[in-house]
């Protein structure tokens, strides 16, 4: 048998204590372990998936209601459990079915055939935003992908975008061609701490929304502005200037913006531009450009989860792939 990873370490053996029935606790438990982290490995999954749906087993429907309500709205929540909980009496289905945004079209109608009465019925009145059409569905991995780079490390972010090299995600394209003028506009705005200006000219060249842009800038480590001046290839020396005047957080460091100096040559103009292309999709504004490209969203979405799930448990990887990247091995 497997080692139990660390934070579910202890649960195996736990059940009955002293004449009480502790699995609901372990439930609840288990389940604040697994929320406390955005991201999780293969493994850390697969032994939740397993250990909660041994334990929903033995947990009155109060009990399974409550974790219903607090996985309906996360749309990285283990799909095993949440088709377990979907198809559980409607006290405990009525979150999952009215909210998950894990259930697509297909299964929903797998379930009301299967269940009818109540189950069918809220099916029914579930909002046609959330019934998962083919653009809303891949907004919603968009949105996903683009938390789960916002969320990673400083490792985990460069393993990410050194894998959208490898992804069958198109590379958004320019929204102009960025001239002179406008490279020397946004290193100027960036030096004189002209934030609103830097603002604007990111979403005028990227493509994303205000509130995008504003995330890009304001990021505390620094990859997004890294991102965004490899889309629009800025030379380096001007991302360096940008990067020590722009953001106190990072250009304090003179070793963070060595790192991420480091960072722009590794990574390619089309990794970053799939990240933008991720960027676009989950704004949620009317002014995007429309996406006209078929987008493997997907595979995108496991791709990255991968790639955080491999760091996470092997730093090393992260070596490897760097010198396979430098090398140009595919």
């Amino acid at each position: 048998m497997m080692k139990l990873p660390a934070a579910f370490a202890g649960f195996e053996d736990l059940g009955h204590r002293d004449g009480v029935d502790m699995r609901p606790t372990l439930l609840r438990v288990l389940t604040d372990l697994y929320l406390q982290r955005p991201t999780h490995t293969p493994e850390d999954e697969r032994y939740y998936t397993e250990l909660a749906l041994r334990l929903i087993e033995a947990t009155d429907v109060p009990e399974r209601a409550a974790l219903a309500a607090r996985l309906a709205p996360l749309p990285s929540a283990p799909r095993a459990v949440i088709e377990r909980l979907a198809r559980d009496a409607i006290e405990v289905a009525r979150p999952i079915l009215e909210r998950s945004p894990c259930l697509t079209a297909a299964d929903l109608a797998a379930i009301a055939e299967d269940r009818g009465g109540a189950h069918a019925e809220i099916i029914a009145t579930r909002p046609a935003a959330q019934a998962a059409s083919p653009a809303e569905a891949a907004q919603a991995e968009a949105c996903e992908l683009s938390e789960l780079f916002y969320t990673a490390d400083a490792a985990e972010r460069r393993l990410i975008l050194i894998n959208l090299d490898y992804s069958s995600l198109a590379p958004s394209r320019p929204v102009a061609n960025i001239q002179r003028a406008d490279v020397w506009r946004l290193e100027a705005a960036a030096l004189q701490h002209n934030t609103e200006t830097v603002l604007r000219e990111i979403e005028r060249m990227l493509g994303v929304s205000r509130a995008q842009a504003r995330r890009i800038v304001d990021d505390g480590l620094g990859e997004p502005i890294v991102v965004a001046a490899k889309a629009i290839n800025l030379a380096a020396d001007v991302l360096q200037r940008m990067l020590l005047f722009m953001n106190p957080r990072v250009g304090q460091s003179v070793n963070r913006v060595y790192e991420l100096a480091e960072l722009y040559s590794e990574i390619s103009v089309d990794a970053a531009r799939r990240l933008v292309a991720i960027w676009r999709e989950a704004d949620e504004t009317e002014s995007r450009p429309p996406q006209h490209e078929t987008i493997a969203w997907r595979t995108v979405a496991e791709n990255a989860r991968r790639a955080l799930s491999e760091v996470s448990r092997r730093p090393e990887l992260q070596h490897d792939a760097l010198l396979r990247h430098r090398s140009g091995e595919r």
